[in-house]
């Protein structure tokens, strides 16, 4: 199967980076490499009992930036001399919906994602991101596995 528009989604664990070596070996597409941090909003009312409330933004902002410098980093590193750009979301709903929102929106042909990052315990499988992408999307997803571990 060709594709042209490849999403391929990190969130900067180990696990994640074995989507990032499948898609490195993808000759001829567009790879956009994309991860989902979420904006946490602090409730007005505990803002304002917070001596410096422009401290949560600022730091909102070094996080932001910490992700882009890691992202162009892991671009680099993975997808040397091949056609990549990389996509910080900041969003406020899940980080499933988020993916699948961008992938419409950006006429992707297919996501790649790793079969289990930082969930928890209880998805022994895949992750529930990826169980979430699967039903929410109508593009092939290609899920790969989580390395076996000796």
């Amino acid at each position: 199967m060709n594709f042209n528009n490849v999403l391929v989604t990190t969130d900067f664990s180990d696990v994640s980076l074995a989507a990032l070596t499948y898609v490195a070996e993808m000759k001829d597409c567009q790879i956009t490499l994309l991860s989902v941090l979420q904006s946490g909003d602090v409730p007005p009312g505990l803002l304002q009992q917070m001596p410096d409330p422009d401290a949560v933004k600022k730091y909102r902002e070094d996080i932001l930036k910490q992700a882009e410098i890691k992202l162009d980093s892991i671009a680099k590193e993975y997808f040397i001399d091949m056609n990549a750009r990389t996509k910080i979301l900041l969003g406020d709903e899940d980080p499933a919906v988020e993916i699948c929102k961008y992938a419409d929106n950006n006429n992707m042909d297919t996501i790649v994602i790793s079969g289990q990052g930082r969930g928890s315990l209880g998805n022994l499988f895949i992750g529930s991101t990826v169980q979430k992408i699967l039903r929410m999307t109508k593009l092939p997803v290609i899920v790969i596995p989580k390395e076996q571990q000796s």
